[in-house]
């Protein structure tokens, strides 16, 4: 659910670092990758890294998973999600709660562009001010009207020219007057 994901991206970018001379690194993630780039905004990433998006992203683990059980399996949190946490815990060796994305984006440097449809009902449309709110970096937020989850690219107009005009002014490339420059 994007906590021990957020490590491997980190490996990725230390990767590329390592490789590449002075790479500029963007970090664009949907629903779960979307959560996975918020918790990893939070750690400390090279200054390569210039900006990040978030589409669709939950605020944690633990929220997204009482939401579901709520609606989806019309359930109380307790003593379902309670059990996962224990699981988690003794499976993957961290708690649900812990894995927050509001939490990390508190944290954050790395510009970010948070995403979300408002017909979103997998993740929902709420989340989207918790994090927007408690995130400590340059920010921007985009709410995509009729998308739900996953589902603001399909209009395409909307978001890849929000998504564009963002990374235009993070990423400065030849010919970068399609990037907004």
């Amino acid at each position: 659910m994007g906590w021990h994901d957020r490590i491997d991206i980190i490996a990725w970018i230390d990767y590329l670092c390592r490789e590449y001379n002075h790479p500029k690194i963007i970090l664009h993630g949907i629903s779960m990758g979307a959560a996975t780039v918020m918790m990893a905004t939070g750690e400390a990433l090279p200054p390569n890294v210039v900006c990040a998006i978030s589409d669709c992203g939950f605020t944690s683990v633990w929220d997204v998973y009482a939401y579901q059980t709520k609606n989806t399996l019309h359930l109380p949190a307790f003593p379902i999600v309670y059990a996962m946490e224990t699981v988690t815990r003794l499976r993957s060796g961290f708690s649900i709660k812990e894995a927050s994305s509001v939490e990390q984006v508190k944290k954050s440097k790395t510009p970010t562009l948070f995403i979300h449809g408002e017909a979103d009902d997998f993740v929902p449309f709420w989340m989207l001010d918790k994090v927007y709110q408690a995130a400590a970096c340059e920010k921007e937020k985009l709410a995509v009207p009729g998308a739900g989850h996953a589902e603001a690219p399909f209009q395409p107009e909307l978001y890849y020219g929000a998504v564009q005009n963002f990374i235009g002014r993070y990423l400065h490339i030849a010919g970068g007057e399609r990037y907004g420059n």
